[in-house]
């Protein structure tokens, strides 16, 4: 191509945005089919003309790899949304992945391009919530995550229960209304979180991380009340249920209905259907471990009263038995206490009769030796100041000497 052809067009921009236009709108002349995941819708919700984005995931690394502009005009909105919230039950929103007629629209003046969608098959959408829904179960039933919650000790009487939901909302008060009722003290440790829309991944489990640091709980409760059944699919996430499986502490859920299961119940240590049933939960486990002592007093008063009973029979038996053995052993013994007292007193007569014998004995020998007595039978003592004289060795001449006779006493001086 020669840069200095005259004959060579060139195109304004608004030339090359038109020509772009009647490109894309010949080559799609025919409404198409098109699929991605909804973003920045609910920021429009309520506006006449509703202007959002479809996107395309990596699957492996959740990377966004494409967009596209979208638009909902006016005359197509009610139709629309009625379509799909009547056949899914569910409102239109982000994070949704829909399947959509659109036609391609182009607008030259700002080369842009954008899909205009005219319907969505809302089947589409619910069966890509339950596709996806099946991948996550079987990759956390493939790591043992499903029961590792389960597995934990909920204590008999948890009082201590750590709140998850978003305050003011229809779970929040049906929750703290039911355990007020109970008139059970429960101490509630309450940390806000989203229970719909984007923010319910990362802020349910920051609210599990804090409990998980603080370890000053009983149980973790995750409630919400009320919404649609597809809101419930903001529960089906991988992230969240990963969390519970690692919490130390027992997580009780009560955000769907009676015919609602959602991943997060499936990995929680109890599932409950309702915020209100949740508060059940507990109340009922405190009720009935107050019952058990209740049955506990009543039937140790009842075994105490019988064992009181045995125990006094057997000791009136006891007494009876002590009775009557003890008068038989009294019998017994009165006749040899009787025989006894008539020994003893025979051997006291005996003893001091001895006694006596003996006494008059030693009373002779002390006669006999008695020195009155010897003097009496013609024998002498004579005594040198007073001192006996055995021997004439022992006095000296001119020393005065007296000797006892029997009937006096004789004074003499040794020559």
């Amino acid at each position: 191509m020669e840069i200095n052809n005259p004959q060579q067009k060139t195109y304004t921009i608004l030339e090359l945005n038109s020509e772009i236009e009647q490109i894309l709108e010949g080559s799609f002349a025919e409404l198409i089919w098109v699929r991605g995941e909804v973003t920045g819708f609910d920021k429009q919700k309520g506006s006449k003309n509703i202007f959002f984005q479809l996107q395309e995931k990596n699957p492996d690394k959740d990377q966004i790899i494409s967009k596209i502009s979208a638009s909902i005009f006016n005359s197509d909105i009610n139709k629309i949304l009625q379509k799909f919230s009547q056949i899914s039950n569910a409102e239109l929103r982000d994070g949704l992945e829909i399947r959509a007629l659109c036609r391609i629209d182009v607008y030259p003046p700002w080369g842009e391009y954008k899909v205009v969608i005219k319907d969505i098959d809302p089947e589409f959408t619910l069966g890509k919530l339950a596709q996806t829904r099946v991948m996550i179960i079987k990759d956390l039933e493939k790591r043992g995550l499903l029961d590792k919650n389960k597995k934990l000790v909920l204590p008999l009487v948890p009082q201590h229960i750590g709140l998850i939901t978003q305050k003011g909302r229809e779970g929040y008060t049906d929750f703290i209304s039911e355990l007020k009722k109970s008139g059970i003290y429960f101490k509630i440790r309450f940390h806000n979180a989203s229970v719909q829309g984007e923010k319910v991944e990362p802020e349910v489990c920051e609210a599990l991380d804090y409990f998980n640091q603080q370890r000053n709980v009983d149980a973790v409760v995750i409630v919400r009340g009320g919404g649609s059944k597809t809101d419930l699919s903001w529960f089906d996430n991988k992230k969240i249920a990963e969390k519970i499986a690692f919490l130390q502490i027992p997580v009780i859920t009560g955000i769907g209905h009676k015919t609602d299961f959602t991943i997060t119940d499936m990995v929680a240590f109890s599932y409950q259907q309702t915020p209100s049933t949740a508060a059940t939960f507990f109340v009922e486990r405190v009720n009935e471990f107050l019952e058990k002592i209740d049955a506990l007093s009543v039937e140790i008063a009842h075994t105490s009263r019988n064992l009181t009973k045995v125990e006094l029979q057997n000791l009136i038996e006891i007494r009876k038995q002590i009775n009557r053995e003890s008068t038989l052993y009294l019998e017994g013994d009165k006749e040899e206490l009787k025989e006894n007292r008539k020994n003893l007193s025979f051997y006291c007569k005996e003893f001091f009769k001895n006694i006596r014998e003996t006494i008059k004995q030693y009373s002779l020998r002390i006669d006999l030796s008695d020195p009155i007595n010897i003097i009496r039978l013609g024998f002498s003592v004579s005594k040198v100041s007073g001192k006996t004289i055995k021997s004439i060795k022992e006095v000296k001449a001119g020393q005065n000497m007296i000797t006892t006779v029997s009937d006096g006493e004789i004074k003499s001086i040794i020559n």
